[in-house]
């Protein structure tokens, strides 16, 4: 892989950014005087990038062009037509884009042709925590079990996020085991609020936590009673499988969750009785029908399904 002239790093962006690392560490290895430069193929005139390439470099013997955003280029073709030619001895480029592009994009095609596309998805939801797990153990940290759970939450399962956490929680804790007070401490969402804290309080049934969260978005509501239906859809199917006696490895190849949300989604589940499950599911439902309906506010159908949930009372679903 090392010496292909040309290679287009298709993915998940952690393990791409890992293998262009690699990449990187094996040309300068191979040539110290290697140079890296980065361009973004939304960026760059294309015809004046071909003549680059082809042509010979005055100051170092090897050139490797890091070449971003390949699918935000207005005009792929261009660039297609580029990545199926040869390259002068001592010229590597090295492709990358979103996770979202296609194979059918003309650059990989053209890579692809050329037996130059290096596939790297990113892990199955199941094994989402072992492999962060690995990321820690690569900034030479250790997490509890508990710990590992929450960053994962935090970062919403994004490698290159977690990543970069664990830099910082290296900083912070040095050799020492991180806990979950540090993750709650040292780690942000890299954005708005989400709604999965919330989620998670209506499991438990905590109103008051749940009220809490809810008022800490800033979420349509009709969105946010969707999302907890659907929630609410998972914690009844774990609890007819809990009724039917289902051990929890053959609920996580049932229900195709990792086992750290199937953990947390259990403690919920048995926080109801199948009955209980099943009146909320079916008040939500009917809640929901009425906001789309026109018949209520999103936000007086939200709270009502909050109180009903959390309430010790078994919910009663609207006829």
């Amino acid at each position: 892989m090392d010496a292909l002239p040309i290679v287009f790093f298709l993915g998940d962006p952690y393990r791409c950014e890992r293998a262009l690392a690699e990449r990187q560490q094996a040309l300068r290895a191979a040539d110290p005087t290697v140079e890296r430069q980065a361009r973004f193929a939304d960026e760059v005139d294309v015809a004046s990038f071909d003549m680059e390439l082809q042509s010979a470099p005055l100051f170092a013997l090897g050139r490797h062009f890091v070449v971003r955003a390949v699918d935000k280029a207005r005009k792929p073709k261009p660039w297609a037509e580029l990545a199926a030619k040869d390259l002068p001895a001592g010229t590597y480029v090295s492709f990358l884009a979103t996770p979202d592009v296609k194979s059918s994009h003309p650059v990989v095609k053209a890579c692809a042709a050329r037996g130059a596309v290096v596939s790297l998805p990113s892990p199955a939801a199941r094994g989402i925590a072992q492999t962060a797990r690995g990321v820690l153990a690569e900034c030479g940290l250790r997490a509890s079990s508990a710990a590992l759970e929450s960053l994962v939450a935090r970062t919403g399962g994004d490698l290159l996020a977690l990543a970069s956490e664990a830099r910082k929680l290296r900083a912070y804790a040095g050799s020492r085991e991180v806990d979950e007070d540090d993750i709650a401490s040292l780690v942000f969402p890299g954005g708005e609020p989400t709604a999965y804290p919330f989620f998670d309080r209506l499991g438990e049934r905590d109103l008051p936590g749940a009220l809490r969260a809810l008022d800490e978005l800033r979420d349509d509501p009709g969105r946010i009673l969707g999302g907890a239906i659907r929630h609410m859809t998972r914690i009844t199917t774990l609890c007819v499988l809990l009724r039917q006696r289902v051990s929890p490895s053959q609920m996580a190849d049932l229900v195709s969750l990792p086992d750290w949300l199937l953990r947390r989604l259990l403690g919920q589940a048995r926080r109801f009785r199948l009955e209980e499950a099943t009146a909320a599911l079916d008040l939500g439902i009917s809640l929901d029908t009425e906001v789309k309906s026109g018949g209520r506010s999103a936000i007086d159908a939200l709270l009502e399904f909050v109180f009903s949930v959390t309430s010790p009372v078994p919910p009663t679903a609207r006829g």
